[in-house]
C-alpha cells in the first residue's frame, strides 16, 4: 500500500510542472510582439514631429542681417581685400562659422534657412549692405537671386584693379650737354597684390647725346591682374657751352709805306651755371630714429666736367623728432659760377601695428538691469592705433557701449571687441 501511494505521488507532481513551463515557441513570440511594438512607436513618433516646423520671427531675420553687416569687415581684413567704388559680393556661407567665419548658426538660427550676401564698397567711407532670402518667410528689399541657390558651385572672387606704382628713380627731367655720357637711373614698381615687380618694368625710349633735342623714355609695368602703369622721364640735350667769340681789336702803324695789322683775340668765361643732379627722390620720408641714407648726387659743369667732388652738403636734420627738413647741395665751378638744389626729409612718428586685443574678464555673470565694464588689454602696449569697436550678439540679453556692459533678459550674448585692422576677441555674457 504505501508503495502504491508513493508513485501516485510522484506523478501528479510531474504533471503539475509540466503545466507552467515556458516553451521556446512563447519567447519567440514575446520578442516579435516587442519588436513591432517598438517600430510602431517610433513610426508614430516621426508622424508626429514631421508635422512640427521651427518657427522663425522677424528679429530672427534682422539679427541675421546685422551679424553679416558686422563680420563682413573682418572677412574682408581676413582676405586682403581693397575696397574700391566697385561692388564687391560676399555670399553668407562665406561668413558662418563653419566656412571660417564668425557667424554662429547655433545662435543666429535664420542662418539655417537663409541665403544671402552682403554687398562691400569704399567710396568716402566704407559700405556695407545685407541682403537675405529665407523660403517665403522674408526676403530683403532690392535682394537678387544667388546662384547658389540654384546649387551651382560658385566663388565670392574679388578682381583685382589696382593699379601698380611705378616711381622714377632720379628726376623726371633731365637737361644734359650734347656729346655727354648719360646714365639711365631706372624706376621701380611695386603691386598691391604682387608685390616688387620692379624686374618687370619694360623700358622704351633712347637718348642720342649727339643730336641736340628732347627725348622721352617710358617705363611700363603690368601686374599678374593685367593692371598696366607707366611713368615718364625727359631728357633734354642741350647744345655744349661754348666760348665766345673773339674780340678782335685792330691797331694800324705805317712803316715805310707798309701797312700792318695786329690782331689781338680775347676769349670771354662761360658764365652758365653748373648743373647738380640728385638721385633717389627729392622728397625722402623716414621714421622718428631710422637713420638717414642720402642717395646720391653728381655734378657737372658747363663745358660737361665732372665737379661732383666739389658739392659742398648741409642739412638741418633731425631724426629724434618729428618734422619736415632739408639737405642742401651747393656747388662752385672752376669759373665761379654757382648751382644749388636740396631734398626734403619728412621725419614721421614710427607706425606700431597692433597685433592683438585681449578682453578681461571674459566671463560675466549678471542680473537683469545690471552693468559691468570689460578692460581691453593691448599688444604690444604702445601700438600706435588702438581705435576699437564693440557689438553684442544678442542685444535683447546684453548690449555694450564702450566697453560696458548691461544685462537686459535673461539668456546668454556675445560680446566682441574688434580692432581696425581686424584683431578680435570676445566675453561669454550669461544673465540669470
Amino acid at each position: 500500500m504505501s508503495e502504491t501511494n508513493y508513485s501516485t505521488d510522484v506523478e501528479y507532481e510531474t504533471k503539475d510542472k509540466k503545466k507552467f513551463q515556458i516553451t521556446r515557441g512563447m519567447v519567440i513570440l514575446a520578442v516579435l510582439a516587442l519588436v513591432i511594438l517598438i517600430t510602431i512607436i517610433i513610426i508614430i513618433v516621426k508622424v508626429t514631429t514631421s508635422g512640427k516646423k521651427e518657427e522663425y520671427t522677424s528679429a530672427d531675420f534682422n539679427k541675421l542681417e546685422a551679424r553679416m553687416i558686422e563680420e563682413a569687415p573682418t572677412y574682408i581684413s581676413q582676405k586682403s581685400i581693397i575696397l574700391t567704388d566697385k561692388e564687391i559680393r560676399i555670399d553668407l556661407k562665406e561668413l558662418l562659422i563653419e566656412n571660417g567665419g564668425f557667424i554662429d548658426s547655433a545662435k543666429v538660427k535664420a542662418a539655417k534657412v537663409c541665403n544671402g550676401y552682403v554687398i562691400a564698397s569704399k567710396q568716402e567711407s566704407e559700405k556695407y549692405s545685407s541682403y537675405i532670402k529665407c523660403g517665403n518667410m522674408y526676403t530683403t528689399t532690392g535682394y537678387i537671386s544667388n546662384d547658389k541657390e540654384n546649387n551651382k558651385t560658385t566663388t565670392t572672387t574679388v578682381k583685382d584693379t589696382v593699379l601698380p606704382t611705378i616711381t622714377l628713380v632720379g628726376e623726371s627731367e633731365i637737361s644734359i650737354n650734347q656729346g655727354a655720357n648719360f646714365e639711365d637711373q631706372g624706376a621701380k614698381a611695386t603691386d598691391n597684390i604682387d608685390g616688387d615687380i620692379t624686374s618687370k618694368i619694360v623700358k622704351s625710349g633712347s637718348v642720342d647725346t649727339k643730336k641736340v633735342g628732347s627725348y622721352v623714355i617710358t617705363y611700363s609695368v603690368t601686374d599678374k591682374a593685367g593692371n598696366k602703369a607707366d611713368v615718364k622721364r625727359t631728357v633734354k640735350v642741350i647744345p655744349t657751352p661754348t666760348t665766345s667769340e673773339p674780340i678782335t681789336t685792330t691797331r694800324q702803324t705805317t712803316k715805310k709805306s707798309t701797312s700792318k695789322v695786329t690782331t689781338k683775340a680775347t676769349t670771354r668765361r662761360p658764365t652758365t651755371p653748373p648743373t647738380i643732379t640728385l638721385y633717389g627722390s627729392k622728397t625722402i620720408i623716414i621714421n622718428v630714429g631710422e637713420m638717414y641714407n642720402d642717395p646720391g648726387y653728381s655734378a657737372t659743369d658747363s663745358l660737361g666736367g665732372n665737379i661732383t667732388s666739389s658739392v659742398r652738403v648741409s642739412s638741418n636734420l633731425n631724426i629724434s623728432n618729428p618734422g619736415t627738413y632739408y639737405v642742401t647741395y651747393q656747388v662752385t665751378d672752376n669759373y665761379g659760377n654757382k648751382a644749388s638744389t636740396s631734398r626734403t626729409i619728412i621725419v614721421k612718428q614710427s607706425l606700431i601695428a597692433l597685433s592683438g586685443v585681449k578682453l578681461s574678464p571674459n566671463t560675466l555673470d549678471m542680473t537683469p538691469g545690471q552693468s559691468k565694464t570689460l578692460t581691453v588689454y593691448y599688444t604690444p602696449t604702445n601700438a600706435t592705433d588702438k581705435t576699437i569697436s564693440w557689438s553684442s550678439d544678442n542685444p535683447s540679453v546684453a548690449t555694450v557701449n564702450n566697453g560696458v556692459v548691461y544685462a537686459r533678459t535673461r539668456g546668454t550674448a556675445i560680446i566682441t571687441v574688434k580692432s581696425t585692422n581686424g584683431k578680435t576677441d570676445k566675453a561669454r555674457v550669461t544673465v540669470k
